[in-house]
Formats: C-alpha cells, sequence, structure tokens
C-alpha cells in the first residue's frame, strides 16, 4: 500500500512539474518610461527551453506582438523582462536600463486612459493572473 502511495505522489510531481508556473508581475518604476511599466518574472519548470514572443493582454485585450522578446529561458530558469506601456511616440535616446535581473526591456505604445487597467503576459502555454494598475492620464509638466 505504501508503495502504490508513493508512486502516485512521484507520478503527480512529475506531472506537475513538466507545466510552466504562472508569470508573476511586479510594478516597475524609472524615469525613463512614458507610461506604466512591469517587470515581469517567467520560470520555467518545463523539461525544455520555453519560449515568450510578447503575448500580452491589457484590459482583457490581446496586444499585438511586435517581435520575439526572448531567446529562451532553459528548464529551472527564471527569465525576466521589463515593459513597458508607452503613452507617446516620443524617442527616447537613452539605452534602455536593465536591472533587477532583466535581460530585456521591451515598449509597447498602447494608449490607455485614466483609471483602473489590468495587464497579463503568457509564458508558455499558461498566462498570468490579471494585475490591477491605475494610470493618472495625460498631465505633462
Amino acid at each position: 500500500m505504501k508503495s502504490i502511495a508513493a508512486m502516485l505522489f512521484l507520478l503527480t510531481g512529475s506531472l506537475s512539474a513538466q507545466h510552466p508556473s504562472k508569470p508573476q508581475i511586479s510594478p516597475f518604476f524609472d524615469r525613463l518610461n512614458d507610461g506604466p511599466a512591469f517587470l515581469v518574472e517567467c520560470r520555467n519548470t518545463t523539461g525544455q527551453t520555453l519560449e515568450w514572443r510578447e503575448s500580452l493582454r491589457v484590459d482583457g485585450v490581446i496586444v499585438d506582438p511586435h517581435g520575439p522578446l526572448m531567446m529562451g529561458a532553459a528548464a529551472g530558469e527564471t527569465w525576466r523582462g521589463i515593459l513597458a506601456l508607452r503613452q507617446s511616440d516620443r524617442s527616447i535616446n537613452v539605452a534602455p536600463r536593465l536591472k533587477f535581473g532583466a535581460i530585456v526591456k521591451s515598449e509597447f505604445q498602447v494608449a490607455i486612459s485614466e483609471g483602473k487597467h489590468t495587464i497579463a503576459v503568457q509564458c508558455g502555454d499558461v498566462w498570468s493572473d490579471d494585475f490591477t494598475f491605475f494610470w493618472e492620464g495625460d498631465s505633462h509638466p
């Protein structure tokens, strides 16, 4: 009986290890973004390299990707990137600052109105939970 229970435990553990965990989203603040920005973390719990192709959802609507963002994260690694939702098309003549383990910064021009919003990202086949944030609007000095 103990051996059957042990086998079920091992089988359940190996099946759950094949699915990626949910990506995590945290607010990211710096002086360069013209809009809200987020640090995304995606832990690869699969046995293969995991690709992320900028699957992003803002207020329930998938934002069109503009190219691959991630080369891949090997099994067991955590990929980190910074996503900015820019509110203008003004160019920034500064190279993106990568900190806190981020390997890439990607900027999307997504117009958002003042108020409450949600953002979610997809890692492998798994979407993060919706992350709620608030945007003040178009007040520029």
